[in-house]
């Protein structure tokens, strides 16, 4: 038996552009973070900073403010798939 990611339902707050939860973005965003740990400690779990509220939070069903992250553009053949 794998353990597996559970993936965020479609408005949850991962899958929100107001939602920021790359760690380096977030150290960028809040500088003083690092004198305490790092965004790449386990401690922070999947929480991220909601840049519309200003909030640090746990991702969450997403609120009236919920606006869904625009997809990645590849250029023409980069999202190949390769068989082995």
């Amino acid at each position: 038996m794998s353990a597996r990611t559970p993936q965020p339902a479609p408005d949850q707050c991962p899958v929100c552009r107001h939602f920021l939860a790359d760690p380096d973005q977030l150290e960028r965003e809040l500088p003083g973070l690092t004198i305490l740990s790092s965004a790449w400690g386990s401690t922070r779990g999947r929480a991220g900073l909601c840049a519309r509220f200003g909030t640090w939070q746990d991702p969450v069903t997403g609120c009236r403010e919920f606006s869904p992250r625009p997809l990645p553009v590849f250029p023409h053949g980069a999202a190949r798939v390769t068989q082995r």
